[in-house]
């Protein structure tokens, strides 16, 4: 979601890319361009050993520490490069799974209208995905639809045992109508929850407070929230208003953090990075200046994710959160093809 993305078709494909990659040292400070020894990474379980590492490291601290993953859904598929024991590490690690474009292909905006997915991408999706309910585990899905579209996804994705939703792909705003299967029960599980909110970009919320409020006076079983409102972290006390819905019931407060891409507006970003890239760096995103592809394999990258109270999951729990929300876990595709 920090990168709106059409993974679906890539999934298709992933499993005849290449069978590793190239993976340069953790060499403190080392430029992108240097020369160096080069150790055989294979994407797939890259990406997994990092799920599986920040789950054993958060719920070791704090057990029953949620994690929701944006993107894994190539992953469940069994390949030459990815075995069933890894997909069945990567299930134990996640309790819920979020696809975005699960039943619409790109996005209505601006003009643009989404397209329902082929049958061939539907069947593969809805195998994939079955993995994950069949390990009771909840599984959240959004399009980027308006209109009456909104509700035929919400038909699809009940009929086939998922909570979903359509929204805005700017993900900034509290729709103007209720939650579905709206209810005051109190939400302590993922397989509880009917609804959620996904609100990434608070900019039209010109005050810390005004955010804060807007989101408890809504009933939604599950928000998905920045770490952030401007340059501070959510202290406990706002996190604690945000668990409560409106009408009294308790609910799941989850945190976005990106695991495959690093930001250039995060608080860990070095401005010399800009210039001098550290190996762990690899190219910009184009659709979303200021962001760059990170070898998440690196011990730079896990070093700012998880491990110290200055990484970022570790503000995150220190928040107050009850989970996080991972996102861009289908960065391994684009390694699998540029690498």
């Amino acid at each position: 979601m920090e990168n709106i993305k059409k993974s679906v078709a890539a999934f298709l494909v992933g499993a005849a890319g290449l069978l590793g990659l190239n993976q340069l040292p953790h060499a403190c400070g080392s430029n992108v361009n240097e020369a160096a020894p080069q150790t055989r990474i294979v994407p797939e379980t890259a990406m997994i050993d990092l799920t599986a590492q920040l789950g054993d490291y958060a719920r070791g601290k704090q057990p029953g520490f949620l994690f929701v993953g944006n993107g894994p859904t190539g992953l469940l598929e069994a390949t030459e490069d990815n075995s069933e024991e890894n997909v069945a590490r990567l299930i134990h690690a996640l309790d819920g799974f979020f696809m975005e474009s699960r039943f619409y292909d790109g996005h209505t905006e601006n003009g643009a209208e989404a397209r329902r997915n082929n049958r061939a991408t539907d069947e593969f999706l809805t195998a994939m995905l079955e993995k994950a309910l069949r390990a009771e585990r909840q599984v959240f899905t959004l399009d980027y639809v308006k209109g009456k579209k909104i509700h035929t996804v919400q038909e699809m994705g009940a009929a086939a045992g998922y909570v979903s939703d359509g929204g805005d792909t700017a993900l900034d705003v509290i729709p103007d109508r209720r939650p579905m299967n709206e209810n005051t029960n109190d939400v302590t599980q993922l397989r509880q929850a009917k609804n959620f909110l996904v609100l990434l970009n608070p900019e039209h919320y010109k005050t810390r407070e005004s955010y804060i409020k807007a989101l408890s006076e809504t009933n939604y079983d599950l928000l998905i929230v920045d770490l952030y409102y401007g340059d501070r972290p959510l202290s406990k006390e706002e996190t604690m208003r945000l668990k409560r819905k409106a009408n009294g019931g308790q609910r799941l407060l989850l945190s976005y953090m990106s695991v495959g891409e690093a930001a250039d507006y995060r608080t860990y970003w070095q401005k010399d990075w800009e210039k001098h890239r550290p190996h762990w760096l690899a190219e910009p995103n184009p659709e979303w200046p200021g962001s760059y592809k990170a070898r998440y394999w690196s011990k730079e990258w896990h070093d700012l994710l998880y491990g110290s109270p200055d990484a970022y999951l570790d503000k995150i729990m220190a928040a107050g959160f009850d989970g996080a929300f991972l996102d861009v876990m289908d960065a391994w595709q684009y390694f699998k093809e540029h690498e």
